[in-house]
């Protein structure tokens, strides 16, 4: 599993529980079953959706409970607030491993305690095949991007792309490396860094190269042994970010590009563009659960995040899944090739997760 950027005993202060009170087997009086929650809000559009939401929202007790990883979710609960201030959220935040871990337990245990789940695409994909996600088909569905709705239990509302960023200050002007081939130079000796949990960028790497550039799996192989040769691994991918602010390394192969972003918006010396290509983009998304205790909040925060809270994800200088963001610039460079995660990263998680710890098997470490 991915280990997370910050580990959950810093982050778990972020929780409040509600009581241990249930909500009512129906919602909105409308006698559907308990196992369907959402189920009487399906016909509903535009205001009487959204006022009817926030009534049943406020009858349910006003309370949002919101598991995530997103380092960013303050920027949401701000939002969220100031467009329903009648709704308080209660968000616990850790890495994206312990919120699924927490989900399944509470979930075995037969006490869910959040209503709606925002982390990564793995982990929501484990949480939608033990099925405690309910899938969204609400109508702000119609304003994402087709890539964000193809998953089932869950829904993307932003997607983080992986980038190769580089020290300013490290790296001379004109001299960052050109493509992914170049970092198996020697001259990159101990100039580079991988996360210790980004198996899921390896895997979409790894099979870009053998299926798009006709490579072997073997030379594909060779070259990632050359490049480890030159690396030192970090684990969590903002302290990933400090480290290259801070010069402890010239290159980061697996960075967000919302971390190289906000670092440079602050003056630190970084950047990733031009891009080395390809850029990885992995969906990141919310998800609804099965058995909620509160579902007209979570449904009034999904319909809010998936739609006007786009503008607070471009904000946070991440990749919104909305089409059309007011303001909003893509930061991927036009005609830069993209590569989305592959399906077989996650059919075969084990697989390239035990392949990429037998890669960075003794290489040092740094952070």
């Amino acid at each position: 599993m991915r280990p997370g950027a910050l580990t959950a005993g810093l982050l778990a202060a972020g929780l409040v529980l509600v009581g241990c009170g249930s909500s009512p087997a129906t919602s909105g009086g409308s006698g559907k079953a308990a196992s369907d929650p959402y189920a009487p809000y399906a016909s509903l559009t535009g205001a009487q959706r959204t006022q009817k939401l926030l009534a049943d929202a406020k009858s349910e007790g006003g309370v949002l409970d919101l598991y995530t990883s997103n380092t960013d979710i303050q920027d949401l609960v701000d939002g969220f607030k100031k467009a329903y201030p009648g709704v308080k959220v209660n968000a616990f935040r850790a890495n994206s491993e312990t919120v699924l871990q927490r989900v399944l337990q509470e979930d075995q245990a037969g006490k869910p305690q959040n209503d709606v789940v925002d982390t990564n695409d793995s982990e929501l994909r484990s949480m939608d095949k033990q099925h405690v996600l309910t899938p969204y088909d609400g109508p702000a569905k119609a304003g994402l991007r087709p890539s964000a709705t193809t998953f089932g239990g869950w829904t993307a509302e932003r997607f983080n792309a992986f980038v190769v960023g580089w020290n300013t200050d490290v790296i001379p002007q004109g001299q960052p490396p050109k493509t992914f081939a170049d970092l198996a130079d020697p001259k990159w000796k101990g100039k580079l860094s991988l996360e210790v949990g980004d198996w899921d960028w390896y895997a979409s790497m790894h099979t870009y190269l053998t299926d798009n550039q006709h490579m072997s799996a073997a030379d594909v192989d060779a070259l990632f042994k050359k490049i480890v040769a030159n690396s030192k691994v970090t684990k969590g991918h903002t302290v990933q970010g400090e480290l290259l602010s801070a010069g402890q390394f010239g290159v980061a192969l697996s960075v967000y590009s919302h971390t190289i972003d906000k670092a440079a918006k602050k003056g630190a010396p970084v950047a990733w563009r031009p891009t080395v290509q390809p850029v990885i983009l992995r969906p990141n998304g919310v998800g609804l659960m099965a058995h909620a205790r509160h579902p007209a909040a979570a449904l009034l925060w999904t319909d809010w995040v998936l739609s006007a809270g786009q503008q607070a994800i471009a904000k946070s200088l991440r990749i919104p899944a909305a089409t059309t963001v007011k303001g909003y610039t893509d930061p991927i460079p036009a005609g830069t090739t993209t590569y989305n995660v592959p399906e077989s990263a996650e059919t075969d998680s084990a697989k390239w997760n035990a392949a990429y710890d037998a890669l960075l098997r003794g290489v040092a470490k740094t952070g």
